[in-house]
């Protein structure tokens, strides 16, 4: 099972794609892409199925500014 990434507490961004990317069928909404953020909770939620049969996927909530916690997937998020 993955473990995630980062903690609570630590400083992340919002990684904005390049053009040729393709978002897959939860991206962040372009308004917060790019924006730096404290992760809240980490965790695992269920997801799809990976090859080698694991659901469980890393996901956070985040906190930008004054914004209400927001749920995103792991590959989102990048180091300060």
């Amino acid at each position: 099972m993955k473990r995630p990434k980062f903690q609570s507490l630590d400083l992340v961004r919002v990684r904005t794609p390049d053009k040729t990317e393709k978002l897959g069928a939860n991206p962040p909404g372009t308004l917060i892409m790019g924006k730096t953020a404290t992760v809240e909770i980490a965790g695992l939620i269920s997801g799809a199925a990976s090859t080698d049969g694991d659901s469980m996927t890393p996901a956070y909530y985040i906190r930008i500014d004054n914004h209400p916690p927001i749920l995103i997937d792991e590959r989102w998020l990048e180091p300060v």
